[in-house]
C-alpha cells in the first residue's frame, strides 16, 4: 500500500462502519480487515471491473468473509444505518462534491468524511464550509513525488476559511504538517505564474487579475508567519 493510502487507513476510527467510495483495488478495505477494524467493512465502485479487483485483493489477503462489495454509483446504494466513516480518495474535487450532494443523509454530525481530492482540492472545502462542516484533520503526505491533500471533516458548526484556505487547508491544521512550507511555495509559484499569464493576456479579466493577486498575496503572508514559526 502507497503512503497516500496509508495516510487515508490511519485517519480512520473505530466505529459502526466504514465505506470506501471509488474503491478501485479495495486497498483500504483489506488494510483494514487486516488491521482489526470491528465495524462494518464496504467497499463500493460504479464499475464491475475495479471492484472485481478489489475481491481479487481481499481473497489474496484472506478477508474477503469481512467485506461487503457494492456496485453503484457513488454513495447511491450505500445502507446509511451500518456507517459512520466515509472515504472518498483518488476522485477530482467536482466529482467527490457530486457524490455528497446527491446523499445529503450524511451531512449530520453521525458521519465523518475523509475525502482525498486529486484535482480541486479548494473545491472540496468550499463545499464544506458552505455546508457547515468542521475541519478536523488537514494532512499532507509525499507519494511518487506529487504532495497529496487529505481532509478530514464532520458537520458541526460553518468554518471561515480565507480564499488561500480552501488551497492549503484551515493554515492552524495545514501548518503542522512537515510539508507546509514546500507545498505553500508550489502554491504560489502557480499562483505567480498564472498572475503573469494573466497580465500579459490580450484578453486579461481584471476581476480574474485582482483574485489570483488577493490569493497569492495571502499565501505569501501564510508563508512570513510559517517561517517566524520556524
Amino acid at each position: 500500500m502507497n503512503k497516500r493510502l496509508q495516510v487515508i487507513c490511519s485517519l480512520i476510527c473505530q466505529g459502526r462502519g466504514v465505506v470506501d467510495v471509488g474503491t478501485d483495488h479495495g486497498y483500504i478495505p483489506v488494510a483494514l480487515a487486516q488491521n482489526g477494524y470491528a465495524g462494518k467493512i464496504i467497499a463500493s465502485d460504479i464499475r464491475p471491473g475495479p471492484l472485481q479487483a478489489a475481491r481479487n485483493s481481499a481473497e489474496s489477503a484472506e478477508v474477503e468473509d469481512k467485506i461487503e462489495f457494492l456496485l453503484c454509483d457513488g454513495l447511491d446504494g450505500c445502507e446509511k444505518s451500518v456507517i459512520d466513516t466515509i472515504v472518498i480518495a483518488g476522485m477530482g474535487g467536482d466529482t467527490i462534491c457530486g457524490i455528497l450532494d446527491r446523499a445529503e443523509w450524511c451531512m449530520t454530525p453521525d458521519y465523518t468524511l475523509i475525502l482525498q481530492p486529486m484535482t480541486k482540492a479548494e473545491v472540496v472545502r468550499y463545499w464544506l464550509a458552505y455546508n457547515g462542516y468542521e475541519f478536523l484533520d488537514e494532512v499532507l503526505v509525499k507519494d511518487g513525488g506529487i504532495i497529496y491533500q487529505v481532509i478530514r471533516a464532520r458537520i458541526k458548526e460553518n468554518t471561515s476559511l480565507s480564499l488561500a484556505e480552501l488551497f492549503t487547508g484551515e493554515y492552524a491544521l495545514a501548518v503542522k504538517n512537515p510539508l507546509f512550507g514546500e507545498f505553500l511555495d508550489t502554491l504560489i509559484s502557480r499562483f505567480e505564474t498564472g498572475i503573469k499569464g494573466l497580465e500579459s493576456a490580450k484578453d486579461c479579466r481584471p476581476c480574474s487579475l485582482a483574485l489570483k493577486k488577493q490569493i497569492c498575496s495571502q499565501l505569501m503572508e501564510m508563508r512570513g508567519k510559517t517561517n517566524d514559526k520556524n
